[in-house]
């Protein structure tokens, strides 16, 4: 026998006997499962997927696996879950809407959908549909959802009812906001769903506005003050406007929004009255339109000075239900300077860039500092280059790791950010970095293939006293000869420190590096709002 193959004898015997020792093609221990890469990893619990799902979606698709068996592989996983516990996935659904904590609402709406559908409990399908008004927000989402209800089966009584309340108990106003914002979606009306719903009311002000959702005829109730009818009043009245200017003058003398307006009149004047007129999501998804327009340029200094300090409010972020992941998309858009469909383009404006990077930062809330010694590892292997988190357009998966770590580095005033793949290298990541930077440097380091164990080895071998692991990644690790779990515990024996392990999942897969069941380790989702309150409690020793 030669040498070089009694070390490899030798190895694995070691690695039967010592499971530290073991590499990542073997399960640690009977509790892990294979990953898509084909390493060994733990999977998440019920709960844990789910909010992944909630936060992440599947639209996006990953290395591993394209958009649509993503989505598949979700799929099947909600309709177990919906018919063992419906309950729960009821909680954690409204756990995440109640809280903001998702960028997008079509996941939350689907698992409505599918308790509301098929959960085997009737009290669950009723509880389900007693929610729908607060998961629908805008009309939009009602009528997305009812697109889910349809593929699920249709219409049964349940279905009337539970859609009738919406029309009943929406406030007024928003329900006439609606008649005129939010007509169709996905192959639905608002009047085909009042047709299968049939919605009683006494109210002669919200008969008026249903009846107008429905044949698009006004009539006022008689000897009535119906100051929710103003904005249909002004609908009706927009529809003959010779310019975009008298249309202007009517959006602000009735409150209507741009929707409202037909599309040949939204000239620059209606897009400057649309800033008052309309919410502070429309203005982050129409940056581009307003300066290609000229309407949002370096010239109005006064215009961008009101913009920026839109933006950076606090106050409006959270009265708007801003998601970090609204600003991060706008801000990937709106400075490349053209959209992401079509061929229309735009002269970004600094100062209204440089304030969507405040955004984003302020979306997330303020976040109280652990102060303890972090090292954030962002996954920069292959995998991590493919498919868009949360179906934000250009947004990779080691994008959002960067993007994520910068929150943390500028949180942290002892914080190193490192990338890995099957080696680990410095990044020159530092907090005085934009997004757009970080971003970049995180892209142009991509390299190898996956080993989340390298984090804890490099420290070990570099003699970096680390207190926090942050660990950035898709879970699709495979090729190291330590698993991350005993990395830790190899860290933790030679440095004596009680180094913790976070580990935040940017994709929404099963899978997690971290053991569910060591409470020195956490997995968190990424982007959700959540997190970084709990990741940093958590390096606290507070969990």
């Amino acid at each position: 026998m030669t040498d070089a193959a009694k070390n490899s004898a030798l190895k694995t015997l070691l690695s039967a006997v010592n499971p530290l020792q073991r590499g990542q093609h073997r399960p640690l221990d009977a509790r892990q499962v294979k990953n898509n890469a084909g390493g060994f990893v733990y999977a998440l619990g019920d709960a844990a997927r789910l909010t992944r799902f909630l936060v992440l979606g599947s639209d996006g698709g990953t290395f591993y696996a394209g958009a649509q068996a993503h989505t598949v592989q979700a799929t099947d996983f909600l309709r177990e879950l919906v018919e063992c516990d419906a309950a729960l996935a009821l909680r954690i659904m409204l756990d995440v809407v109640r809280a903001g904590r998702a960028l997008r609402p079509d996941p939350a709406l689907l698992v409505l959908a599918l308790i509301a559908k098929t959960a085997p409990d009737v009290a669950d399908r009723q509880a389900a549909w007693r929610a729908l008004p607060e998961v629908a927000r805008t009309g939009t989402m009602l009528l997305h959802f009812l697109a889910f209800v349809k593929a699920l089966g249709g219409w049964g009584r349940l279905t009337r009812r539970g859609v009738a309340n919406v029309y009943e108990t929406l406030d007024v106003n928003r329900l006439a906001l609606w008649a005129v914002k939010y007509k169709g979606r996905d192959g639905w009306t608002q009047a085909d769903a009042l047709r299968l719903a049939h919605p009683k009311t006494a109210d002669p002000v919200r008969n008026a506005v249903l009846k107008f959702m429905v044949s698009g005829d006004l009539v006022p109730p008689p000897d009535a003050d119906a100051p929710a009818l103003r904005v249909i009043e002004g609908h009706s009245l927009v529809q003959q406007a010779p310019t975009d200017e008298a249309a202007a003058r009517l959006m602000l003398a009735y409150g209507l929004p741009i929707e409202g307006v037909p599309t040949h009149l939204r000239g620059p004047e209606v897009y400057r009255a649309a800033m008052q007129t309309n919410g502070l999501t429309w203005l982050l998804r129409n940056l581009g339109n307003l300066s290609r327009v000229g309407v949002l340029s370096v010239n109005d200094r006064e215009l961008v000075g009101a913009v920026v300090a839109r933006l950076t409010d606090p106050l409006a972020l959270a009265r708007g239900r801003i998601h970090p992941l609204d600003t991060l998309k706008a801000r990937l858009v709106y400075a490349a300077g053209r959209g992401v469909r079509g061929n229309s383009s735009w002269l970004p404006v600094p100062r209204v860039v440089d304030a969507l990077e405040e955004a984003f930062h302020t979306a997330f809330g303020q976040v109280r500092p652990a102060g303890t010694r972090h090292l954030l590892a962002l996954d920069v292997s292959g995998s991590m280059t493919w498919g868009e988190v949360a179906g934000v357009p250009g947004l990779t998966p080691n994008m959002a790791a960067a993007a994520m770590g910068m929150l943390a580095l500028r949180t942290e005033p002892e914080a190193l950010t490192m990338g890995f793949a099957d080696q680990f290298r410095a990044l020159g990541i530092t907090p005085r970095d934009t997004l757009e930077a970080a971003m970049r440097k995180a892209q142009s380091a991509s390299f190898g293939a996956t080993d989340c164990a390298q984090p804890m080895r490099w420290a070990a071998q570099a003699n970096v006293d680390v207190d926090t692991f942050v660990v950035y990644t898709d879970n699709e690790t495979w090729a190291g000869t330590v698993h991350p779990s005993a990395a830790l515990d190899q860290y933790r024996q030679r440095t004596g420190l009680a180094a913790r392990l976070i580990v935040v999942g940017l994709t929404a897969t099963q899978f997690s590096v971290a053991d569910p069941h060591r409470s020195d380790m956490l997995d968190v989702v990424g982007f959700d709002t959540a997190a970084p309150d709990l990741m940093s409690a958590f390096a606290r020793g507070e969990l």
